[in-house]
């Protein structure tokens, strides 16, 4: 038997599913089985529950969404096994999906609920490269386009910063004869701009496999340049001097902004990460009132002891106290207690140490910069975290949940005595994550984002004061 699954309510009411497969994912991620409008099915959470088959028969789970799940209006705490016409309820007063069991001779649904792209669902191959050798093949081809690309882009981006200077005099002293050279000058601009988008969609091309955070960000780019490149011809038509010369220097920033991007490429981020990940772990704090926050941290010594930031166990204004505090470190679905060590002082020292007592020794990052301030603005760094918390795809196997870990590419944008800005992504969930340089020695601990940015700028504490902190315990 398996699942004949029909949406009473919710945005998608009336569509019929049929699977084959033992894990059916249901909420508003993208890449569920079953999605859920993002914006107007609010119940429903990003993972929110995934029926699955054990043994003969078949049974749903909450993923510990927000709201809950119901069968036939009783809350589900544990896994529940699910009869013909029981139905599934997604939070209070949210979507209802009517579960029958019919028999396998019933056809499948030919594609998901809602389609998703080639990047998330990849087909597979007829005979797939053994992982090794792919993984050695991919990286060896990232590496050898990059580099091409950026030593293009470096002259590239040379070659643009004089054409926009002369652009920008030329339109101070705009005669006929100068608008003859203006002229000529735009179209040099304008062939250098189509080289440079150019040269970015085969970087994005060779990186949209291995690296699709950092991917995203270099088509970001792209598009802004190409944006800008079509208010600029705009301007040249039209002989606005004042939005010629506002174009140049915004044209010259995103151009500026791009090399920096490409520049991240060049990183070897992968083993960045395979040298750092175990380190990294999901925290859950528990504060004793009913919430339960969630925060990163990282391991420094095999004993367990692990940083973190200080407003994750005491709040943001340190009057609050952790009941509870459990340590998921990333691959792993097991959760170990913890307890706090010692809190930094100072208004600006958002650190503190906490340790998981372990029988056995636990993985700890590869090192940490006790010079962070000789890192220079505009260097690539690597963040490895939590954002979104539980919220955030995790991988789901019928034993558990694993923590997941994910890797955002970004820049160093203000190196200041206390303070690291960064250009990246982060979110609730994220702070305690340690900020790595190209070297995959940890620079900062995120703890604070920009309001107004989206996540995309973040701030976080110079590793020194986890290393002053670290020296106070021996």
């Amino acid at each position: 038997m398996k699942p004949q699954l029909r949406i009473v309510t919710g945005t998608p009411a009336g569509t019929v599913l049929v699977y084959s497969h033992h894990n059916i994912t249901i909420g508003r991620h993208p890449d569920s089985d079953i999605v859920f409008d993002a914006h107007r099915d609010l119940e429903v959470s990003v993972r929110h529950a995934a029926i699955f088959k054990r043994a003969d028969h078949w049974h749903v789970r909450d993923m510990g969404s927000r709201n809950g799940t119901r069968v036939n209006g009783h809350k589900v705490t544990a896994d529940t096994t699910l009869n013909d016409t029981d139905q599934i309820q997604l939070g209070v007063g949210g979507p209802v999906i009517e579960c029958r069991l019919v028999g396998d001779h019933v056809p499948d649904t030919e594609r998901p609920l809602a389609a998703t792209s080639s990047k998330m669902r990849p087909t597979p191959l007829a005979n797939p490269t053994p992982v090794s050798q792919r993984e050695h093949s991919t990286t060896h081809r990232v590496r050898a386009e990059v580099a091409k690309q950026t030593r293009r882009l470096r002259g590239v981006t040379v070659g643009l910063l004089i054409v926009l200077t002369a652009v920008v005099a030329g339109f101070l002293y705009i005669n006929q004869q100068q608008r003859v050279a203006q002229e000529r000058e735009l179209t040099l601009l304008q062939a250098e701009i189509d080289s440079v988008l150019q040269a970015s969609r085969a970087t994005v091309a060779a990186l949209e496999e291995e690296m699709s955070e950092l991917a995203t960000t270099l088509e970001d780019s792209r598009q802004e340049i190409q944006a800008l490149q079509r208010q600029f011809t705009d301007a040249r038509e039209s002989g606005n001097a004042r939005q010629i010369q506002m174009l140049s220097l915004e044209l010259e920033n995103a151009l500026t902004a791009l090399a920096q991007q490409q520049h991240a490429a060049s990183i070897d981020f992968a083993t960045i990460a395979r040298a750092n990940q175990r380190a990294v772990a999901m925290v859950f704090v528990d504060f004793g009132d009913g919430t339960t926050e969630t925060s990163t941290a990282f391991a420094v010594r095999s004993d367990g002891t692990m940083i973190t930031t200080r407003h994750s166990v005491v709040g943001p204004n340190g009057d609050r106290r952790a009941s509870q505090i459990g340590v998921r470190f990333a691959d792993s679905r097991q959760t170990f207690p913890a307890r706090v060590v010692a809190l930094s002082e100072g208004p600006d020292a958002d650190v503190a140490v906490i340790r998981v007592d372990l029988l056995r020794e636990v993985p700890t990052i590869q090192g940490m910069n006790e010079r962070p301030d000789t890192v220079p603005v505009g260097a690539p760094v690597a963040v490895i975290g939590f954002p979104g918390g539980m919220d955030s795809p995790q991988r789901v196997q019928q034993n558990g949940v694993f923590a997941t870990a994910s890797l955002t590419v970004g820049t160093l944008s203000k190196n200041l005595p206390g303070l690291l800005q960064i250009n990246g992504y982060g979110t609730h969930g994220a702070s305690g994550s340690p900020i790595l340089d190209a070297n995959g020695q940890v620079i900062g601990i995120l703890n604070a984002g920009e309001v107004g940015s989206g996540g995309r700028i973040v701030y976080a504490v110079p590793v020194t004061v986890a290393i002053e902190l670290l020296n106070s315990l021996r």
